[in-house]
């Protein structure tokens, strides 16, 4: 989660293993639907006609941390980039001038897992190693608040964070027993917590997003399912189960709440149509590889997916098709760790495990 439209930022425990997938199915598939408009993604072209051959700004974290970049979001403006990173700091940088701006330190020392601006972009969630979630005010950079894993849920650290559309309610999916908790952000109280059915020896929760409506939960693990969670009621309505029996890495829903996109160990990225459950599309990285995250524009029209072999690539949704339309090499061939569009949908930030976070130019489409 995430990142990224308002409602997830997306990231899962680097170098855990694919889990074979067990148990709940969906019962049939749906005819292959229109998903998207066919609008045409324009990308940013050099003279020669070809797509930039480099990012036109990289940003390095100050320490270097064994697993890099593993998490990055805009804030809602635009006007700032945070970047977490495995050594347990939060990276804010001024996205006109590229000046680092801020530094969040994990009052922990953990690993960062996760980032995601609230939607008024006041405040910074940050999720760590040691399934500990952490608010901080944006403008002074200070802590103002600290969520712990609930007794008996922990482990795998804070894979995933989410708020909900009016900021009130904050989601921590928990990569070790696959919980996740829903948090009052104003008293930091425990609301409810979901445990995916599947996960109970350990699959733990690897992505999590809210709907835009607030509504709906979508949490993915590492058995190879997404489950669908009634907010209100804490009831689960849905399980959508990945067709390669594969973990699943990264959740995100359309703007318009009624597709959601999820990637999968095995390449691959499908399109489910939230009201019906049902498959709509699907479509796997050229250079294969694990996708680790998964990004959408605002408008709904750019997705982008990044992996392990150091790919970003550049997709356009159409009908039931997805159609590559650029490869975005990370510049020193590091794993892709997260992805993240900025809220105009002009520029798409890669971050890598070398601890760089690559920012190329697209135009919209």
């Amino acid at each position: 989660m995430s990142h990224e439209y308002p409602g997830g930022s997306a990231r899962r425990p680097r170098g855990s293993a694919r889990r074979p997938r067990r148990g709940l199915t969906i019962a049939g598939l749906a005819a292959l639907a229109a998903v998207a408009a066919a609008a045409a993604i324009t990308i940013l072209i050099s003279a020669s006609g070809a797509p930039p051959a480099r990012p036109f700004a990289t940003l390095t974290d100050p320490v270097f941390s064994i697993g890099g970049v593993t998490s990055v979001v805009f804030s809602p403006s635009g006007t700032t980039l945070a970047t977490g990173d495995s050594s347990g700091s939060v990276y804010l940088w001024n996205r006109a001038t590229l000046a680092r701006v801020g530094t969040l330190t994990d009052p922990g020392s953990q690993g960062v897992e996760s980032v995601a601006f609230s939607p008024s972009g006041t405040t910074l969630a940050s999720g760590d190693a040691n399934s500990s979630a952490f608010l901080w005010n944006t403008g002074n950079g200070r802590m103002i608040g600290q969520m712990n894993a609930p007794t008996g849920i922990s482990g795998g650290g804070i894979t995933s964070l989410a708020f909900s559309h009016d900021g009130s309610t904050l989601a921590t999916g928990d990569g070790g027993q696959g919980s996740t908790t829903l948090w009052g952000v104003a008293a930091q109280n425990l609301i409810t917590t979901v445990q995916d059915p599947d996960s109970i020896d350990g699959g733990g929760v690897y992505s999590i997003a809210i709907s835009p409506d607030g509504t709906t939960l979508a949490t993915a693990d590492g058995d190879g399912s997404v489950y669908l969670w009634d907010i209100a009621t804490g009831r689960q309505t849905a399980t959508l189960t990945d067709p390669h029996s594969s973990g699943v890495y990264s959740v995100v829903f359309s703007p318009d709440g009624t597709t959601l996109a999820a990637s999968d160990g095995n390449g691959s990225t499908y399109l489910w149509d939230v009201a019906t459950r049902h498959r709509i599309a699907a479509f796997t990285n050229p250079g294969g590889g694990v996708v680790d995250s998964v990004s959408l524009t605002r408008n709904g029209q750019t997705l982008a997916t990044g992996d392990r072999n150091g790919n970003a690539y550049l997709w356009k949704v159409a009908g039931s098709q997805a159609i590559p339309v650029a490869t975005l090499r990370d510049p020193d061939g590091k794993a892709v760790n997260a992805v993240a569009f900025s809220p105009s949908g002009t520029t798409l930030a890669v971050s890598d495990a070398g601890g760089r976070t690559s920012l190329w130019a697209v135009a919209k489409g």
